[in-house]
């Protein structure tokens, strides 16, 4: 039993030992008509080193339907709107946004960017549903535009869907760190009311 605990005890210090071993991270990312880029991942002090390709992904086509009644669009517009991500419920609540803002703070000083580039607009094709989401964006975009030696720009988009992404830059990160501050966040009285209210907009 002693040999058991030992060996967990020792392959446990091993396992922290290689979380606190800092990772670099190197990224190229660009999404207009289909997301293509390219991350460079180097830990262990150069020991490991792999690229990653990111795939791309073509924008779907939007297939027209002539003839369709109003009464079918307007259903569609509604079952659009059920559909929409139950996360605006959770949103609402101040002591959760407040939260998830000092998470987002916590992450962007853990990373040690350098040379970061993000230039993004986003929309979901709804007023209502785009001004609830920038509700959110809107401060961690300000947040990520007082970093340091990066050029941040995230702009809204209130009348069509879209997604436009170009960004490029270079992290610094301790493992072991980010999953300190996940248990964090994702353990904070703020974090499980929000849960449980997002089981209940499910129900």
């Amino acid at each position: 039993m002693s040999f058991i605990i030992l060996g967990t005890a020792v392959l446990l210090g091993l396992l922290i030992t290689l979380l606190a071993v800092p990772i670099e991270l190197t990224f190229r990312i660009n999404r207009i008509k289909q997301i293509h880029g390219q991350v460079n991942i180097r830990w262990l002090f150069g020991l490991v080193r792999f690229s990653v390709d990111v795939p791309g992904i073509a924008k779907p086509k939007k297939t027209k339907i002539k003839g369709k009644p109003a009464a079918a669009k307007q259903s569609e517009t509604d079952k659009k709107r059920s559909g929409s991500p139950k996360l605006f419920a959770v949103l609402k609540q101040s002591t959760f946004r407040r939260r998830l803002f000092q998470f987002i703070q916590d992450l962007l000083r853990a990373t040690h960017s350098h040379e970061l580039t993000l230039r993004c607009r986003i929309g979901l094709g709804d007023p209502a549903d785009t001004g609830q989401l920038w509700a959110l964006l809107g401060p961690i975009a300000a947040m990520a535009a007082n970093i340091r030696s990066a050029v941040v720009r995230i702009e809204p988009e209130f009348m069509d869907p879209i997604f436009e992404i170009q960004s490029h830059g270079k992290f610094r990160l301790i493992p072991l760190e980010f999953i300190a501050l996940t248990i964090a966040f994702v353990l904070s009285p703020p974090s499980l009311r929000a849960w449980r209210v997002l089981r209940q907009s499910k129900a």
